[in-house]
């Protein structure tokens, strides 16, 4: 097959240059093309596989796009090629509601996991294990349902509180486990912040949880498992209010930026197989590597855009080029605006007051802080500064990351606020001028008169000028 061509064109000429594939996999948790910066969170966990006595539970959080889901998927690799099986799934609100939903969760997904591994090891000779499932009339079939019908029909069938039937499930595993070779089990579950005990509605599915794992880690004869959720810094607060233990059942892998080392080889790396046809100069690299600020997501969203102008502009760029308007326009529409088009006219001016602290403050912040900064733009009391940071993060834009501190759940989101100002003012100014203020900018070079707001006097512009930060 012939390989594709771009053209480009330089003045009067047209340049043909081969397409490539774009190696950057930017998104909810796609699986970039190399990994960095997390092999001592994998390490650690291949050392909790190989130990004896299964006791520890792992926690991994972190703000979005700093790779928590990308490191669960290389967990599981890791946990699939170690002999244990891996049951998991995305925690939803829904499923998280009750504590039978949850264990409609755990059940779906046993039989889920089972299934896909029991063909090649005479699905109905284990199936019979499930004998008190067989006793209400079942048939042993490769079809996966029969697997999640016979463990229902346990927990249906048993005594006690959901936890209790939930046990007796967990019982009935360990000689499906021993005659099909399995090691362990992985209960795995990304999105944990959905998952939290309701005691207004007399729901607990988040204790639920944690004390069925708990009891079946402390059975030396029951089936081996770890539970490993995965879920933004609120789920911490959610977990420690369970249970008293839940602290020592939990090892802790809180995610943030990766190295500026790491950074630079998760940049360079895919970029490799790529040069020629694109010749990304080292000063054009090392100005993505600081765009990025060692965010995994940022790392992958711009290496992409990198590498689309890179094919745009003939393989070369200048750095100063870079990013585009366009890139961060989408960067800000997939990693921010969902949760900005969900804000009030006075969140967005609160939001905006935060976003215009001092650089050198910390990134988490108090009421208190912040009472003090509106003192002298707005008449908010402490405690209408307080509502107003629990309505902020009840729409998921900032998190309590310690007690009396707040911190945005996405990271640069100061950036991406001042920008959303910054174009909004833009377009306002422009509208707001008459065709009179237009034509007393003198006009340079023919410029055309939409191009010449910068030209303006300042007592005719509105926006008043922003601090420069990450991305200008």
């Amino acid at each position: 097959m012939l390989p594709s061509f771009k053209k480009i064109k330089h003045g009067n000429a047209v340049k043909h240059i081969p397409l490539v594939e774009n190696p950057y996999r930017p998104g909810a948790g796609h699986r970039p093309p190399f990994i960095a910066g997390r092999n001592g969170e994998l390490s650690h966990f291949n050392t909790l596989l190989r130990q004896g006595f299964f006791s520890s539970n792992v926690l991994i959080t972190g703000l979005r796009g700093v790779g928590k889901t990308v490191l669960l998927g290389e967990m599981r690799r890791m946990v699939e090629r170690s002999g244990w099986i891996w049951v998991g799934n995305d925690l939803s609100e829904s499923s998280s509601l009750s504590e039978d939903r949850i264990a409609l969760r755990l059940l779906t997904d046993i039989s889920d996991a089972f299934g896909r591994l029991l063909p090649s090891n005479n699905k109905p000779s284990l199936l019979k294990e499930l004998d008190t499932a067989f006793e209400a009339g079942l048939d042993a079939t490769t079809n996966n349902s029969v697997i999640y019908e016979a463990l229902k029909a346990i927990y249906e069938r048993s005594p006690g509180l959901p936890s209790d039937r939930l046990k007796a499930v967990f019982s009935r595993l360990q000689p499906l486990m021993l005659r099909g070779g399995i090691q362990g089990i992985i209960f795995a579950y990304d999105e944990a912040q959905c998952l939290a005990d309701h005691a207004e509605r007399n729901e607990f599915p988040m204790s639920l949880l944690v004390e069925t794992i708990a009891s079946v880690q402390k059975d030396e004869i029951g089936a081996r498992c770890i539970l490993v959720l995965c879920g933004l810094p609120q789920v911490f607060d959610a977990l420690t209010a369970t249970r008293t233990y839940t602290e020592r059942m939990f090892e802790v892998m809180t995610l943030d930026r990766i190295s500026r080392a790491d950074t630079l080889a998760a940049i360079e790396a895919p970029l490799k197989g790529l040069t020629p046809p694109l010749h990304p100069s080292k000063e054009l690299i090392q100005k993505v590597v600081e765009l990025t600020g060692g965010y995994p997501y940022l790392i992958q969203f711009l290496g992409k855009e990198l590498v689309d102008q890179l094919m745009n502009n003939g393989g070369v760029l200048g750095a100063e080029a870079f990013p585009s308007s366009d890139a961060l326009g989408r960067l800000d529409a997939g990693l921010f605006a969902a949760r900005w088009n969900k804000t009030t006219d006075k969140q967005r001016e609160f939001l905006k007051l935060i976003s215009l602290r001092d650089i050198q403050s910390p990134v988490d912040f108090s009421a208190q802080e912040l009472s003090e900064l509106t003192r002298d733009s707005t008449d908010m009391t402490n405690a209408q500064v307080t509502q107003m940071l629990q309505s902020l993060c009840d729409r998921g834009i900032i998190y309590r990351a310690r007690h009396g501190r707040y911190a945005f759940t996405v990271p640069m989101s100061e950036q991406m606020i001042l920008r959303r100002f910054r174009s909004s003012g833009n377009a306002g100014d422009d509208w707001g001028l008459s065709e009179q203020d237009i034509d007393q900018v003198p006009l340079q070079f023919d410029e055309p008169k939409q191009k010449a707001k910068a030209a303006i006097p300042e007592a005719v512009t509105v926006e008043k000028k922003k601090r420069r930060r990450w991305f200008g």
